[in-house]
């Protein structure tokens, strides 16, 4: 009979209701852990993908990494390679000056998704005219799209040419390698 009137007491008794500050110190609870959750998820990439090794590959466990190309950070050798040829032509310290100036080694817009996909650039070394002709080839073509020179004497684009141009030492390369 006990058992009966304590069910029946508290059936029949006023419901005890949270005032504000329960409700907002609930609220702000609730939306804390939700940002903590999403910061974490930021933090960590949200996914991982496996390197697909095994113990027996790698003699240890096989690790994860975050694809370069989520990140839009490319990294060479896994998005793109570059060769320099250019031992006993041109030094290289003049050859990076160019490369800075004219841009060139900006590779994420060159790997870029918005029109400006390249395949390959190419720095040629026109020894007479103290000139590099860049040569940049979208993804897809095999000739050209541009082909520009550059003054080496006045560290400066000079613009677009169509010509003599055929016969020239490749001094370095930049290969998109996700394409």
């Amino acid at each position: 009979m006990d058992i009966l009137l304590n069910h029946y007491e508290r059936r029949n008794m006023p419901e005890k209701k949270p005032n504000k500050t329960q409700l907002l110190t609930l609220a702000l609870g609730a939306s804390g852990l939700v940002m903590i959750v999403l910061l974490v998820l930021l933090l960590t990439g949200g996914t991982s993908k496996s390197t697909g090794a095994t113990t027996k590959e790698t003699g240890a466990t096989a690790k994860t990494q975050s694809s370069s190309s989520s990140t839009k950070k490319y990294v060479e050798g896994k998005d793109y390679s570059i060769k320099y040829s250019n031992q006993g032509i041109v030094d290289k310290a003049t050859l990076d000056k160019a490369l800075d100036n004219t841009g060139s080694k900006n590779y994420d817009s060159f790997i870029d998704k918005d029109g400006h996909n390249y395949s390959k650039i190419e720095f040629l070394y026109n020894k007479d005219k103290n000139q590099f002709v860049i040569k940049a080839y979208k993804v897809g073509n095999n000739a050209p799209n541009t082909v520009s020179s550059y003054s080496i004497k006045d560290n400066k684009d000079i613009g677009l040419i169509t010509n003599g141009y055929d016969n020239l030492p490749v001094v370095y390369t930049w290969t998109n390698l996700t394409k």
